[in-house]
């Protein structure tokens, strides 16, 4: 066992295993659910957080849905944009509210 830095690889190394992911035991929204809500999320302007898989991790985004399309959604989180394929959405919740459209995992 190493040490680096003030962290002992082997526990560096097991916090990390912790954190992967089992892709096939997440359960996602349909297309069709992930376009409705994005579009009423689109028409009201109102900010979401998406969940989606970048490079298989989980990883959240705080914004309102900039422009959509049948393939893609266009995020504007303040001066910043991401687009993102609508296939790669796991769950979708409104901010400021309780609604989460999110399935459980």
């Amino acid at each position: 066992m190493a040490k680096w830095a003030g962290f002992f690889l082997s526990e560096h190394s097991t916090t990390l295993a912790q954190k992967e992911l089992d892709i096939s035991r997440l359960t996602q929204l349909d297309r069709q659910e992930k376009f409705h809500l994005l579009s009423q999320a689109y028409s009201q302007q109102v900010p979401i957080r998406i969940t989606f898989l970048n490079k298989e991790r989980l990883t959240d985004i705080n914004a309102t849905v900039f422009h959509l399309d049948c393939k893609r959604v266009l995020l504007q989180e303040g001066d910043h944009y991401k687009g993102l394929a609508i296939h790669q959405i796991l769950s979708i919740q409104a901010l400021g509210g309780t609604d989460d459209y999110s399935e459980s995992t």
